[in-house]
């Protein structure tokens, strides 16, 4: 992945608008997919996507080709199913009919023959993307549909993405459907209860991105107070799962395996067998902040808390999609150490007192929670068995 923002603007206005008048003429198969992820490996909304065009059996049909960085590249041995680099994606995108991205995207304007949907790395979001942030790539619009989770988020899309409003198609996304339908489970029966933390990424070394001062891999807790944390953990017998944001700057970073604190990095967590969805069907309660992950936690209805000690810089810093985004933070805001104890109190107790405004923000967020989200993009995508 490129990320020179100078060099992916000279790239876009040269190179890739040759391809794209290539790319108008050059005859599309119908019987090719390709699931484009611009860094890391196969994951966010491609992951279960590819999953669920393997399990159903698509690739008896279809030419599955997935593109990712060349460090994660990878031999297949499934039918029809070839894994290429981001340079060999050039040349099936101009075949393709049907073309996937999340992540990042190539620059290549979508001929008339052919089907681009953006999944982009999550759609529910408090903060802003795309144009919309101060990292301007110039031209976002290099695809045919973008998704979205409900009517509340077309107008920010077609802003971010600078693409008309009839682009942004309500379908959900692939990633909450193993919420609603968990394929993998953990043995988590020797404590009373499991809390998943999910920070977002504060600084980005691979994306570009200083969001915030807050360095800390866990905001609230530096490495000299895990043990404090795991013992108030242990008083409780609460499992607290941390799993840090794959584009978060590790600096520092060593796996933590407390009694009651298991800390992950992203790296960490795939090779442990985890599956970031299927935990959240599981876990009984979440602490997030402003990712994508505490709205989509939303759908399992159990108790959200939000870690933001630095919620005025980031606001400055990144800036967030709804104006008033507190009011779309259904529990306990959490800015010190005092209140993130009075939470893990509340939640070992299990008082909840915010369930009445936590349905009330998913149905704003979520048209649907039917796991159907693959579904209707292959339908959008004109994909059939």
């Amino acid at each position: 992945m490129i990320k020179n923002v100078m060099i992916k603007k000279i790239l876009k206005s040269t190179v890739f608008k040759g391809i794209t008048l290539i790319n108008k003429i050059y005859p599309k198969k119908d019987n090719i997919i390709l699931l484009y992820m611009g860094n890391k490996g196969l994951g966010f909304n491609l992951e279960p996507l590819y999953d669920y065009l393997v399990r159903e059996g698509f690739n008896e049909k279809y030419n599955i080709i997935c593109s990712v960085e060349s460090d994660y590249y990878f031999g297949c041995n499934e039918k029809n199913v070839l894994f290429v680099n981001h340079i060999g994606a050039i040349k099936w995108y101009l075949k393709a009919k049907h073309v996937f991205y999340t992540a990042g995207q190539l620059p290549i304007k979508p001929s008339k023959k052919q089907i681009v949907i953006h999944m982009n790395h999550g759609i529910t979001d408090y903060k802003t993307m795309g144009a919309l942030t101060k990292i301007n790539n110039g031209d976002e619009l290099f695809f045919t549909y973008m998704i979205a989770p409900s009517e509340i988020y077309i107008p920010i899309f077609s802003k971010e993405y600078l693409c008309p409003e009839n682009c942004i198609k309500v379908c959900s996304e692939p990633m909450v459907d193993r919420i609603i339908y968990p394929l993998t489970q953990k043995d988590y029966s020797a404590y009373n209860k499991v809390l998943l933390w999910v920070p977002t990424f504060r600084q980005s070394d691979y994306l570009g991105y200083n969001d915030s001062s807050q360095e800390d891999l866990i905001p609230l807790f530096n490495e000299e107070k895990y043990k404090i944390l795991n013992d108030h953990l242990a008083i409780h017998n609460c499992l607290l799962i941390v799993k840090i944001h794959p584009s978060q700057t590790l600096g520092k970073y060593k796996q933590e395996n407390y009694s009651h604190l298991k800390i992950y990095s992203n790296e960490n967590f795939i090779n442990e067998g985890m599956n970031l969805y299927d935990l959240m069907a599981q876990a009984d309660g979440l602490i997030g902040d402003y990712s994508s992950a505490s709205l989509q936690f939303l759908l399992t209805n159990k108790p959200v808390a939000y870690v933001i000690p630095d919620f005025e810089e980031y606001q400055q810093k990144r800036g967030f999609v709804f104006n008033n985004v507190k009011d779309y933070m259904p529990g306990h805001l959490i800015y010190t150490e005092e209140d993130f104890w009075k939470f893990l109190e509340d939640f070992s107790k299990g008082i909840d007192n915010y369930k009445k405004q936590r349905l009330s923000v998913r149905d704003i967020i979520h048209k649907y929670d039917d796991g159907k989200s693959c579904e209707r993009i292959l339908e959008l995508s004109m994909i059939y068995r």
